[in-house]
């Protein structure tokens, strides 16, 4: 755990990234960001009482429990409403994680969704699940660019815990399980199991997808037998896809307007619904936090933001892309009950709580100790942003 000498340690030696590349003002913002930590008042730096309770009551919820294959499906599918994916009070919870980790599989096919290698899994009950394999072990570190590398199947399971800590519900239910490819190639069906090659007595898939390739395969783990991965509920109901106004252009040297425009966020204002602009705040808030850059597109269900896709955090826990949080300190506007939540979990109590939830999951330890420190120190610049805005516009950003 980050302790607060550890933590003042991580941030004098951690490499936030600014994009020289801007025009004066955004690289001047982002610059003043991090001065603005080293003045950051106590309380943003001390422990907050009220995280205790909310701790102790996620830990009843999210404990694997005993469930009922008649009814587990139906409840779970039925807690999707117009402003979150899961509830924040439902003991419930941890049936629906143990089912997802433990009911057999009877179907595997290839999931077109997205660029990269994703299988549905039928569980027992016509339930599917989607199951997004390891590529990386714990300790390996992603350099490059921060959409480099591929997902990680423990990014997912992390961020569900964080969006449940900071009362973003938004996101799928995950968790971590082991299936074996050879046990089930049985029930893979015959698309699948074409792209599914022996390899030194291993059995492997490749799937078919856009960055899908023969040569890069994941394989049954030659000891256990298995492979590891993150098991996703699906969501119901009609999901929206629409690019994000703070996509990037995935070239060096071509900007996107986000990053060459003062006024950026007044042009977004006119174009897109207050709640959703709200939504994508609280979406660069996360993806900052776990340091996702790849939110290219955002889904939306009945209006509101999803948080789905977060394989890319999770990569570099010694960088900072601090332009992840551009539209918070383009917009200057943030939900008061984010800011409250985020205020509550200061202190260490954030990456406390995250590593009791994760210690609940099968695949536990998730990441090494370092992260856990990176997101304390993130957590850091987060308060440093909205102060500013407060230095600039006062408490009406608290929207």
């Amino acid at each position: 755990m980050a302790d607060r000498g550890v933590l003042e340690y991580a941030v004098e030696r951690a490499k936030p990234i600014v994009n020289h590349t801007l025009q004066n003002k955004p690289r001047s913002v982002q610059n003043a960001i991090m001065r603005k930590v080293k003045t950051l008042k106590p309380v943003f730096r001390n422990k907050n009482p009220k995280y205790v309770g909310i701790k102790q009551n996620l830990i009843s919820c999210f404990v694997p429990k005993s469930y009922n294959l008649s009814n587990v499906w139906r409840i779970a599918n039925s807690w999707p409403k117009i402003n979150e994916v899961f509830p924040v009070k439902d003991k419930s919870i941890g049936s629906v994680i143990n089912a997802i980790r433990m009911e057999s599989i009877h179907g595997i096919k290839n999931s077109r969704r997205g660029t990269q290698l994703k299988l549905v899994l039928e569980l027992t009950g016509s339930q599917f699940v989607l199951f997004k394999p390891s590529w990386y072990a714990r300790e390996d570190i992603i350099n490059g660019t921060v959409y480099s590398g591929k997902d990680r199947h423990n990014s997912e399971i992390i961020s569900f815990h964080l969006a449940a800590i900071l009362n973003l519900r938004y996101t799928p239910i995950v968790a971590g399980r082991s299936i074996s490819l050879r046990n089930n190639l049985q029930y893979a069906d015959e698309a699948l199991r074409q792209t599914m090659p022996v390899i030194n007595n291993q059995q492997c898939a490749y799937g078919f997808c856009h960055y899908c390739k023969s040569d890069e395969t994941v394989c049954d783990d030659p000891t256990t037998g298995t492979l590891e991965g993150a098991v996703l509920l699906t969501i119901p109901g009609k999901i929206v896809k629409y690019r994000s106004p703070w996509q990037r252009t995935y070239k060096d040297q071509l900007k996107a307007e986000w990053e060459k425009n003062d006024n950026y966020c007044a042009l977004i204002r006119k174009k897109v619904q207050f709640d959703v602009l709200l939504d994508l705040i609280d979406a660069a808030i996360f993806d900052f936090l776990i340091q996702n850059g790849d939110r290219h597109h955002y889904e939306t269900r009945e209006n509101r933001v999803l948080l789905l896709d977060n394989g890319k955090g999770f990569g570099n826990p010694f960088i900072d892309h601090i332009d992840i949080l551009a539209p918070l300190y383009q917009c200057c506007i943030i939900r008061r009950a984010t800011w409250e939540r985020l205020l509550i979990f200061s202190g260490g109590a954030l990456s406390e709580t995250l590593e009791e939830l994760n210690k609940l999951d099968l695949l536990y330890p998730l990441v090494i100790n370092e992260h856990y420190i990176a997101l304390e120190r993130r957590l850091l610049y987060v308060y440093s942003t909205v102060e500013l805005c407060k230095e600039k516009f006062g408490n009406k950003i608290f929207k």
